[in-house]
């Protein structure tokens, strides 16, 4: 009888990377999706669609019952990427931030962890390595990132003797859609503040845009590999941290504050000449 698995995200980036593997690996992946439009692309691939939105709790508990008693694995991919100064980033954006990254995974996790819990199955959440070091700029998705670790972290002790293991992926910068839909997200929802108060970060928002638009993105397949050891060893790590440039931002956090942040600032190319005032 092949394994079962549900992925949210799996429309775009790592969940989708990670839904072609474990289907091609024997898995049967039920394919979480918000818009009814996305369903035949899914089940052409293979998949079994399910309609959940992480957002709608009566979605998340019908996806539930659809699936049935018994689950061996739930990968907890979807998400939003929220950056900007957190002097700038409206409060919309922070609610929505949280809403998806954190509340969402909460709620799926209290559906479906039943299920999981009668097939002895495995959770992996996709966090990000920005919670551990969190650069300027991207404090929303960074805090939001933090506290999912946070939830991970308190859950694995919780139901570490009811047959159910969690895990958590933290992966570097990647090259997945996520990027571009920030950008848009911002663009459409604008800065908070006056243009007065906007002008104070305008040079060093410009130094970071330039920098990130230097840098190589990572692929995909180091965290897929990792989602993969988490769903299928008998012993899996309760952390995973993947690519390069992933393990060299974790690796910062054993330094002294002061120091940490002075090399996180000039690697994103904010030096003390891109601050002034709003003229």
């Amino acid at each position: 009888m092949p394994r079962t698995v549900l992925i949210t995200g799996v429309t775009g980036g790592v969940g989708s990377a990670v839904a072609r593997r474990l289907h091609a690996d024997g898995w049967t992946v039920y394919a979480a999706h918000r818009r009814p439009a996305d369903a035949d692309a899914l089940r052409g691939a293979g998949f079994t669609p399910v309609r959940l939105d992480l957002t709608d709790e009566e979605s998340v508990q019908a996806a539930a019952e659809a699936i049935g008693p018994r689950l061996d694995g739930l990968v907890n991919s979807a998400a939003i990427m929220g950056q900007g100064p957190v002097e700038l980033t409206p409060s919309e954006a922070w609610r929505r931030q949280f809403e998806i990254n954190v509340i969402g995974q909460a709620t799926v996790i209290r559906a479906f962890l039943p299920a999981l819990r009668s097939a002895g199955g495995r959770i992996v959440n996709i966090g990000a390595v920005s919670a551990r070091v969190p650069p300027p700029f991207f404090g929303p998705i960074a805090a939001s990132k933090a506290a999912l670790s946070a939830l991970t972290q308190a859950l694995r002790m919780e139901v570490r003797h009811q047959g159910v293991k969690v895990s958590l992926v933290e992966p570097g910068a990647m090259d997945t859609p996520i990027f571009a839909t920030a950008d848009k997200a911002s663009a459409e929802l604008g800065w908070a503040g006056s243009a007065h108060t906007q002008r104070y970060y305008a040079r060093a928002l410009d130094a970071v845009r330039e920098t990130a638009a230097r840098q190589t993105l990572g692929p995909v397949a180091p965290a897929v590999s990792a989602v993969v050891r988490a769903l299928t060893a008998r012993r899996p790590a309760p952390l995973y941290t993947t690519g390069r440039d992933g393990r060299a931002l974790a690796a910062l956090r054993f330094l002294p504050d002061r120091l940490r942040e002075r090399l996180v600032l000039r690697a994103m190319g904010v030096t003390a000449g891109v601050f002034g005032d709003a003229g």
